[in-house]
C-alpha cells in the first residue's frame, strides 16, 4: 500500500465503516441514499458493481444487505484503494475484486451470472478539465448498460445512479439492451431546487409498468437533513 500515503482515512456510521478516498471523489450522501434504496436485492443475491472505484457502493451494499458483491474496476489507483478499503472493513469474504475493463466484459465473464447490477457511472460527458472521476473518459453510459445487461440474469434488477439530465439517454440504451425501466426516484438537494440526480430501477427482459416514486428531498431550507434522510442514516447499518 505504498501508494496510498497521501489519502486520508475517513470514518462513517460511528466508525462502522472506514475508507481511504481521493479528495476529488469522496463518498457523498447521494451514494448512501442510493444504497439505502436499492431494489431487487436480498442476502442471497449475487451483486455486481460496475466501475467500483474505491469501493463505496460495494462496501455499503455488502454491509447493509449481507450479500456477496463482485466489484469491477480497472484504474490502478482505485484498485489499490478498493483492496485497502475491503480489507480494513473485514469484507474480504464478501467482496470479490475483479480487475477488468467493463467494455470488454464478454472476454472475461460468462453471461447472466448476477442477480443485481449496481452502477454509478460518471455524470458528465466529455473529457474532464479538473475531475476525471466525474467525466466520461473512454467508458460511456452505454458501456455500463451494455455490460450490465450481459451480466444480468433475465428478470433481475439493474440499479443505476446518474445525472437526471441524461435520463433520455439512459432509457434509450436500456431499451437497446432489453432492459425496461420499472421505477425512477429523483433526488432533490432542497424543496425549492431542481432534481439533479436520479435512481433508475430496471428489469431485464420484462415489461413492468413504470412507477415514478415520490421525490427524495435531501436538505431542509436551513441546510440540515430532512427527517426522511435522518431516518435513513440512523437505520442504515
Amino acid at each position: 500500500m505504498r501508494g496510498l500515503e497521501g489519502y486520508r482515512k475517513f470514518e462513517f456510521f460511528r466508525g462502522k465503516v472506514r475508507f481511504k478516498q481521493p479528495r476529488a471523489h469522496r463518498l457523498s450522501i447521494v451514494e448512501i441514499l442510493f444504497v439505502a434504496n436499492l431494489k431487487g436485492i436480498k442476502k442471497s443475491s449475487k451483486v455486481v458493481d460496475l466501475g467500483a472505484g474505491f469501493g463505496a457502493l460495494s462496501i455499503l451494499t455488502a454491509l447493509r444487505y449481507q450479500c456477496q458483491v463482485w466489484a469491477i474496476e480497472r484504474d490502478p489507483i482505485m484498485l489499490e484503494l478498493l483492496r485497502y478499503n475491503v480489507k480494513v472493513n473485514n469484507l474480504e469474504d464478501r467482496i470479490h475484486i475483479l480487475d477488468l475493463d467493463l467494455r470488454y466484459i464478454k472476454e472475461d465473464l460468462s453471461p447472466q451470472i448476477f442477480d443485481v447490477v449496481i452502477a454509478n457511472p460518471p455524470f458528465y460527458k466529455g473529457q474532464a478539465t479538473d475531475n476525471i472521476y466525474h467525466h466520461e473518459c473512454d467508458t460511456s453510459l452505454e458501456d455500463f448498460i451494455k455490460s450490465g445487461s450481459f451480466l444480468l440474469k433475465d428478470g433481475r434488477s439493474f440499479n443505476l445512479l446518474m445525472a437526471s439530465s441524461r435520463l433520455i439517454e439512459a432509457i434509450i440504451n436500456f431499451k437497446k439492451y432489453n432492459i425496461s425501466v420499472a421505477s425512477m426516484r429523483i433526488f432533490y438537494p432542497k424543496y425549492d431546487k431542481n432534481g439533479k440526480i436520479i435512481h433508475i430501477y430496471a428489469l431485464k427482459n420484462l415489461k413492468p409498468s413504470l412507477v415514478i416514486e415520490k421525490p427524495l428531498i435531501i436538505n431542509e431550507k436551513s441546510g440540515k437533513y430532512t427527517q426522511e434522510v435522518e431516518n435513513i442514516l440512523e437505520s442504515f447499518l
